[in-house]
């Protein structure tokens, strides 16, 4: 092990090196605080030092301070040297970035002790290391197939489709999509899984395959036997469907709210049904209105036997609808106020004339102005529609 000894005393400095280098570690020397920083720098393997409290310049205290304040890249093990053995001493080493301590005169048992216990402190704190980095990157890969998942903008059939997409962390447990269901027929959703993490984004991911591999299944039609052989299942009966197949188990509590709905890109007529997801926003191009479209519903897998309503609007040319996750809404400025439904609406009001993506991006920029941050303490995801026949 690489160890720096920092003493002002010369003597003390070469019976410490000449003991250390006999137990196999290569030593390096500095007089004060100043020049071990300096050493530090210029030997990146150096993982621990060994300092005397009292020296002139920079004593062993602020060395440890000015050590724990650096970004080395790397964890430094901090042992310092005192005379000074009462608890007051300790407590005020402890709290000012120390490791450990060896009352001098230093016994050499003990300093052998001491510095394998560090060691394994050190090999311990790589392997961590090791192994969070490995953890992230499978994050990362993980992160880079949940925005694979994500449906690209487009139109569909007379129906513009887009949206904005910002986990709180790595990865999210937000999800949407769209896709069509007969010629004129288009089913689209956006939910939100309960909690962070990975446990939430899993299921997310399942969820999302269910509802999109299942558009010619049984969970959004119903098969008959005469033509057209099938039948588009009510948004309410979906809702039913997955509360049915999803109820959460009293240890995970992965419930998760929804707003699913079916458009018919010939009329613009809308139905859809919520189950515990924020009401979804109407914007009346004729009008340059929002109306909220409320159904409220029981989140998905929090209780069985739920059922749910549906709402059915008629959307005229250019009329949009916006579904969003609470992230939008509960985004918090620096003193915990929220973003709201209110300035939601209002951003939404002054984008009426913008294009459909430059909409989403007016208030994906109110959001983060009123959040003051790039980061989210949720994941912040909308999706919207506009009917363009």
């Amino acid at each position: 092990m690489d160890i720096l000894i920092v003493e002002d005393a010369r003597d003390q400095r070469m019976i410490l090196s000449v003991v250390l280098k006999k137990q196999g570690h290569r030593v390096f020397e500095a007089s004060d605080g100043y020049e071990a920083l300096n050493v530090l720098e210029s030997h990146p393997d150096i993982r621990i030092v060994i300092s005397d409290w009292m020296m002139p310049n920079m004593d062993g205290i602020e060395l440890c301070e000015a050590i724990r304040n650096s970004d080395f890249g790397y964890y430094i093990y901090f042992i310092l040297l005192t005379g000074n053995s009462d608890r007051e001493a300790v407590v005020e080493g402890i709290n000012r970035g120390a490791d450990d301590f060896i009352n001098k005169p230093v016994d050499f048992d003990e300093l052998g002790a001491r510095l394998n216990a560090g060691i394994r402190i050190i090999e311990l704190k790589a392997a961590l290391e090791h192994k969070i980095h490995t953890i992230e990157k499978d994050l990362e890969s993980a992160a880079e197939t949940q925005a694979r998942l994500l449906s690209e903008p487009a139109k569909i059939q007379s129906v513009d489709f887009n949206w904005y997409f910002k986990p709180s962390r790595i990865l999210g447990g937000d999800m949407f999509g769209y896709q069509a269901l007969d010629g004129e027929t288009l089913g689209f959703y956006q939910l939100d899984v309960a909690g962070h993490g990975i446990p939430s984004a899993l299921f997310s991911f399942s969820l999302n395959n269910t509802l999109r591999e299942d558009g010619s299944g049984s969970l959004v039609k119903a098969s008959f036997s005469e033509p057209p052989f099938y039948r588009i299942k009510e948004p309410n009966e979906v809702l039913v469907s997955l509360n049915e197949q999803f109820q959460a188990k009293p240890e995970s509590m992965l419930y998760f709210t929804i707003a699913y709905g079916v458009i018919n890109s010939r009329t613009g007529s809308v139905t859809l049904s919520q189950a515990g997801h924020p009401s979804s926003l109407w914007l009346k191009s004729g009008s340059k209105s929002v109306e909220k479209i409320a159904c409220g519903g029981v989140p998905i897998g929090m209780m069985p036997d739920m059922t749910y309503k549906n709402v059915t609007i008629a959307l005229q040319p250019g009329d949009r609808l916006f579904l969003y996750s609470d992230g939008v809404t509960e985004c918090e400025n620096d003193i915990g106020e929220m973003f709201g439904e209110d300035r939601l609406v209002a951003s939404l009001e002054d984008a009426f004339d913008h294009p459909l993506e430059a909409m989403i991006s007016r208030v994906e920029q109110d959001i983060t102005n009123w959040s003051g941050a790039d980061v989210f303490e949720d994941d912040v995801t909308y999706l919207v529609l506009e009917w363009q026949p």
